[in-house]
């Protein structure tokens, strides 16, 4: 999936000019995802006094009233849709380590947590760290980001200050879309280095439709959905404020009861539009054939700044409205909206159209001479490399024709997308 910047929405929401200083009785939820990266570890540590380290901060920073969350593994990864997030931020390798009290810190912060099994090992030790010093401590069953806001939520009418801390912007959108009633529950996003932290309350959204902001996010891209080439977040709320009739299509991704073919329908209504079309007189194919036409008559020009196919969109709208629905506290089988079963977890299901006629396509090449990474012509066009491209040839880089396996599989499993799937290496558990 494209990964677009998240954070760039942070322009559409208005920090608090006067200083956040409560009174009365407060409380502090922290994103646990937030919290491991505060600490620097000192080498030859142990891990005992790295969590007595996390503690000792808390209570200095925040007082006594706090609730940490982290995000949870799901023992069963083949029900995650997070999972195939999970394997593209793992950059490092590092072994197995079994964490106790005792052990010495023998790696970089990064390198070991790095390794999803360290992590929930490390977690579990800082669980308990807390715990003894009274701190209340959950873990999600996955993604902490909604049992954070809840938690606020549910504590607001108890506190006279309700603070969420972290830097996710997820935070900072789903405090907006659901807890906007509650007038003393806050976001601190937290600065880096010498930039200050700013605080955000739950109407700092610029505009008057906040209810239609959760859509707004997850169709335009974040960790579960793919972000479109050159279609930013910001050119959403753009679109959403000069057609506000777009609005009324949005609504049908806050309905729980709605079907596959009308959130279909208002997606490509939706992203006609986005990509300068008529969604009265025209479909995305349409759009397609003659943004293409168009470009085609320029002597340079980007196929990803093509619209995406009608076909495409309509996976991208239901894993759209799969994850807005989750987010509003309806869980639906991620089967029935285009998620699809592998060997190693789920995988989003991937379009079965061809993005272009096959002659087109057949004249699609790149001349990357290193890795074919994200500015890779093919890359972006939604493409392998092939043998026309000039350095690569379609096997010596990050992009490669796919190679098919005849694998078994179990049954009912559709075989994972080759260029989706990364290896995992396994590693025997190194006692320190």
């Amino acid at each position: 999936m494209r990964k677009g910047t998240k954070s760039s929405l942070y322009t559409s929401f208005s920090p608090i000019t006067e200083d956040v200083k409560p009174e009365g009785s407060q409380y502090v939820v922290v994103d646990g995802g937030h919290l491991l990266h505060k600490i620097v570890w000192r080498q030859q540590a142990t891990f005992g006094a790295i969590g007595d380290r996390y503690v000792q901060y808390l209570n200095n920073k925040y007082g006594q009233d706090i609730a940490v969350m982290f995000d949870g593994f799901p023992d069963d990864d083949k029900k995650s849709t997070k999972n195939c997030e999970r394997l593209r931020r793992a950059a490092h390798f590092s072994p197995n380590v079994m964490l106790h009290e005792e052990t010495v810190l023998q790696y970089t912060k990064e390198k070991l947590l790095a390794n999803e099994c360290n992590k929930k090992r490390f977690i579990e030790l800082l669980k308990k760290a807390l715990q003894k010093a009274n701190i209340c401590v959950q873990q999600a069953v996955e993604d902490a980001n909604l049992t954070i806001v809840n938690t606020a939520i549910s504590v607001a009418l108890q506190y006279d200050y309700v603070r969420v801390v972290g830097e996710d912007i997820d935070l900072l959108v789903l405090l907006t879309a659901l807890a906007s009633t509650h007038s003393n529950v806050f976001f601190q996003k937290c600065g880096r280095g010498k930039t200050p932290d700013s605080y955000y309350s739950t109407t700092s959204f610029n505009h008057k439709f906040s209810n239609e902001l959760l859509f707004i996010y997850a169709i335009s891209g974040f960790d579960i959905t793919s972000a479109l080439f050159g279609q930013g977040k910001n050119k959403f709320i753009s679109l959403s404020l000069k057609h506000e009739e777009l609005l009324n299509r949005a609504a049908t991704f806050l309905n729980p009861q709605a079907t596959t073919e009308q959130v279909t329908e208002a997606g490509g209504n939706i992203l006609v539009a986005l990509y300068g079309g008529d969604p009265a007189t025209q479909n995305l194919d349409e759009l397609w054939y003659h943004s293409f036409v168009k470009a085609a008559a320029k002597t340079k020009f980007n196929l990803a700044r093509l619209p995406p196919t009608t076909d495409a969109a309509q996976l991208h709208a239901m894993r759209s409205y799969h994850h807005v629905q989750t987010w509003l506290g309806n869980e639906k089988d991620p089967l029935k909206w285009v998620w699809m079963h592998t060997p190693s977890s789920l995988f989003p299901k991937k379009s079965e159209k061809d993005p272009a006629p096959e002659s087109l396509l057949q004249c699609i090449s790149c001349t990357c001479k290193k890795g074919c990474t994200n500015a890779c012509g093919c890359r972006n066009a939604g493409l392998h490399c092939s043998l026309l491209c000039k350095h690569c040839i379609g096997r010596s880089c990050e992009n490669p024709i796919p190679v098919i396996l005849d694998n078994e599989s179990e049954e009912g499993d559709a075989p994972a997308p080759i260029d989706m799937v990364d290896e995992q290496l396994e590693c025997e558990d190194i006692e320190l």
